[in-house]
């Protein structure tokens, strides 16, 4: 029986690699614990937050507008569970950028005892914006209830265009042959200038909206005013995955120029 380690899923970036299977595309929601002999799934937006804010400029805090947690049996091991997380992260203001967001995530157990802890650095999330960040576990987690989110923003700035986005289209969440599945999808840009090391991340979502997972990636180069393909691939199928969003960020600029 194979053992895996750590919190592994394999990234890939940008177009031109190959998969195959079936497809899907995006909404929202939160649940709580299924138990039996079925995949046992528990989703939780309840969980303990805090928002710490280091910066010269003043911003209101960024809110978590979402989150979720799963656990389903192993496909190769059915004794042992497997799961993931994904917490959605929303900017509130309309003239600043979160710039440098640190974002760490704890999986309790129902005693409130640490059984995981994550950790994410975001480049930028753009006034008004959206933006997520998660994992896909592939070690075994036994007893996950709830989780705990922790966010600090390093600054905030003005983004060098008010009206520039970036933003996934197309997406679609397919099987591989060899097991896993993975996510394809096209970055547009209207930014100004191109873009670097972009922040991307897609979350898996059963049929009523409770997100499953999540898994990011970081889209080598964006040009300005144009598309590009990218993808994330996971090792692992997700039980109950119906609808997949990308979310994206800005790139490595976001921390110098805004």
């Amino acid at each position: 029986m194979p053992v895996r380690r750590g919190l592994a899923v394999a990234v890939v970036l940008v177009a031109g690699l190959a998969a195959s299977g079936c497809s899907d595309d995006a909404p929202s929601g939160a649940a709580g614990p299924d138990e039996g002999s079925t995949p046992t799934e528990l989703t939780t937006t309840t969980a303990p937050t805090t928002t710490t804010t280091v910066a010269e400029r003043s911003g209101r805090p960024l809110q978590i507008v979402e989150q979720g947690l799963s656990t389903f049996p192993d496909p190769i091991d059915p004794t042992s569970e497997l799961g993931g997380y994904g917490v959605v992260l929303a900017n509130p203001n309309g003239d600043v950028m979160a710039a440098g967001v640190r974002v760490v995530t704890r999986v309790l157990d129902g005693t409130g005892a640490e059984l995981l802890s994550d950790s994410a650095l975001l480049n930028g999330i753009l006034p008004g914006a959206r933006m997520a960040v998660g994992r896909t576990l592939v070690e075994p987690i036994e007893g996950a209830a709830r989780l705990a989110v922790e966010l600090e923003v390093s600054a905030w700035l003005e983004p060098a265009s008010p009206d520039g986005r970036l933003v996934a289209e197309g997406v679609v969440t397919e099987p591989e042959e060899a097991g896993g599945s993975v996510t394809r999808f096209t970055v547009r840009s209207t930014w100004p200038e191109e873009e670097d090391g972009v922040d991307a991340t897609a979350v898996y979502r059963a049929a009523d909206g409770r997100i499953l997972s999540a898994e990011s990636t970081s889209v080598a180069l964006v040009p300005s005013d144009d598309t590009v393909a990218s993808q994330i691939r996971l090792l692992t199928p997700i039980p109950d995955l119906a609808t997949t969003e990308v979310f994206v960020g800005r790139g490595f600029d976001a921390l110098t120029i805004g």
